[in-house]
């Protein structure tokens, strides 16, 4: 979304992007979402990021999945999950930018 953009395009994509921050607006999925931006990662690993239980990241992580955000591919006896949302890769990474190390 850039501001030189008609109007029009301006608003279908403000909507798009309301839609995806408000599946976004969690601290626990945001943080997921962070550790994602950078690969793959499985649910074990969320929950000792999060410190949540397992059936919570699972609830939040199934969110993220039917909101098109992530998916999810088996390996052995676990699930790893990756953002496949290329506006969710593109907000999770200004998030990060800033937040990060020398953001006012």
């Amino acid at each position: 979304m850039t501001a030189h953009a008609p109007l029009e395009i301006l608003q279908k994509q403000a909507g798009d992007v309301a839609q995806r921050l408000r599946i976004l607006a969690h601290p626990d999925r945001l943080i997921m979402l962070c550790r994602m931006s950078e690969g793959e990662v499985s649910v074990g690993e969320l929950v000792d990021l999060t410190r949540l239980p397992q059936s919570s990241v699972s609830q939040h992580l199934a969110m993220l999945r039917d909101a098109g955000a992530v998916e999810a591919r088996a390996e052995a006896q676990s699930r790893l999950y990756r953002i496949t949302d290329a506006q969710v890769t593109a907000i999770i990474g200004a998030l990060c930018a800033a937040c990060g190390p020398g953001a006012a």
